[in-house]
């Protein structure tokens, strides 16, 4: 998944239900790059320094994905 053009609640959301249907079988890839053009990748997210962003949109990810401590405002439940 490249990170930039997808928020970390839904990628969080999406493999959260794919690991619940599958458990163990399911591997998750990030990227940081555009992924395209740059005329692509503004139709996909017009922020172009959301890339920037990466380490703490993968700090995010994690505790999304990760057990519930009660802190974070946001659950991502599949």
């Amino acid at each position: 998944i490249m990170l930039p053009n997808h928020s970390p609640l839904v990628v969080a959301e999406q493999f959260g239900t794919l690991e619940s249907l599958y458990p163990g079988r399911i591997d998750l890839g990030l990227g940081r790059a555009p992924g395209s053009d740059p005329i692509t990748s503004r139709a996909l997210n017009s922020d172009m320094n959301r890339a920037e962003r990466f380490p703490q949109e993968v700090t995010e990810l994690q505790t999304l994905l990760g057990p519930y401590n009660g802190t974070h405002p946001i659950r991502a439940i599949p």
